[in-house]
């Protein structure tokens, strides 16, 4: 789960990073009083969002007046940026910067650990920085001291540590980390990335106001599916990933692994996502059912896709069996194409061939000997043509 910044920057200040005086405002609130209750003239308006960019897409806006507080304020309520929800604003002092650093810490997949990285040059242009200047280093989970490094203020990096261990996050990210013209360090924004699995250790999450990677709230159905992974069997695999879209042809995928190469063959094969979802983990039939019976229930639908690739030690034959359970219900008319392997793989194709006769469907199986981005391009020709 992403954190807007001034979530973000709650679970700064609760580890010491100092962060500016500021106030949150919603919609329809009172954007002068809050101006005035801060008693700061000199203030910075934010649009929170769930991306980055807001400087270069005019999410930002500088006032020294109610007047241009109140006139900000408005303009970025009813301002799209980049097609997503403003949930609040994010009205704050502004700072006398003197210099701007970068500092993060993230989970390096391919070393399996994490990362801290920080460079003496950040804010909007960070992506231009050349690599020699990045410093990186590799972390221990089980080593709570940081120890010295390059970074001016030592104290910082150790902060965002221990953030970072505390919080349960995949990423901790302060862009720009301010120094200001009387020597303070301020984290003047925060990207903070909570890690989903262990939402069981932190009662407070439940504090959070919805919200998904789309930057706008949750469909009926998100909550619904975000539910599937909840309750005292949490840690029997994953069917709790979904994101609703304006395409129609249905996806179940499963394993996350190839799961954006499979939407982008779709895409390529002229087809439009209905939805993004995947489940993983040797996930029980109940679950998988749950999920593959909401990703159904949207209208209008004009396929179905179900693809994953080759299973170390996801039971196939127990997911399709949830899978089917949903398709005996719905019995849909329009055109299934399936394509897995793995463990119980016969048992699994079996019982979706004997599914698809009694309910009579339009389905084809494919095994590991079939690409999946082939199945894309068989789907896309089965699907009708709109005239």
């Amino acid at each position: 789960m992403n954190l807007y910044e001034w979530e973000g920057k709650k679970l700064f200040t609760k580890h010491g990073i100092a962060t500016p005086r500021g106030v949150v405002v919603r919609r329809g609130a009172d954007f002068a009083k809050a101006y005035n209750d801060l008693g700061i003239k000199e203030v910075v308006a934010k649009a929170q969002v769930l991306s980055g960019k807001r400087g270069k897409n005019q999410g930002i806006k500088f006032c020294s007046s109610v007047e241009e507080v109140t006139r900000a304020c408005e303009e970025l309520f009813n301002t799209n940026f980049r097609g997503q929800y403003v949930a609040a604003l994010l009205i704050e002092e502004k700072l006398d910067i003197a210099e701007e650093h970068y500092l993060s810490i993230t989970y390096d997949t391919n070393k399996k650990q994490p990362v801290l990285i920080y460079s003496r040059q950040g804010g909007m242009e960070i992506e231009e920085v050349p690599e020699a200047q990045i410093e990186k280093i590799g972390l221990d989970i089980r080593n709570a001291n940081l120890g010295v490094m390059a970074s001016p203020d030592p104290s910082s990096p150790q902060a965002l540590w221990q953030c970072f261990l505390a919080e349960d996050t995949r990423l901790v990210e302060i862009n720009p980390l301010v120094k200001t013209r009387d020597g303070r360090w301020v984290a003047a924004d925060a990207k903070v990335a909570l890690d989903d699995d262990a939402f069981y250790r932190h009662e407070e999450w439940k504090q959070l106001e919805p919200r998904t990677m789309l930057g706008r709230l949750p469909t009926e159905r998100e909550v619904a599916v975000r539910k599937i992974d909840e309750g005292e069997n949490y840690y029997r695999g994953t069917a709790g990933k979904y994101i609703e879209m304006d395409g129609d042809i249905a996806i179940l995928f499963s394993g996350g692994g190839a799961s954006i190469a499979n939407m982008d063959a779709l895409i390529k094969a002229g087809l439009k996502p209905a939805n993004y979802t995947e489940y993983s983990g040797n996930p029980p039939r109940e679950k998988v059912y749950q999920l593959a019976k909401i990703v159904l229930s949207k209208p209008n639908l004009k396929g179905l896709w179900i693809a994953g690739g080759v299973a170390n030690f996801t039971n196939i034959a127990e997911t399709f069996h949830g899978i089917v359970d949903a398709l005996d219900e719905i019995k849909p008319t329009y055109p299934i194409v399936v394509r897995r392997a793995g463990p119980y793989e016969e048992e699994g194709m079996r019982l979706m061939r004997e599914c698809a006769e009694r309910n009579h469907l339009d389905m084809k199986l494919y095994g590991k000997e079939t690409s999946m981005s082939e199945t894309a391009k068989i789907l896309a020709k089965a699907v009708p043509v709109k005239v």
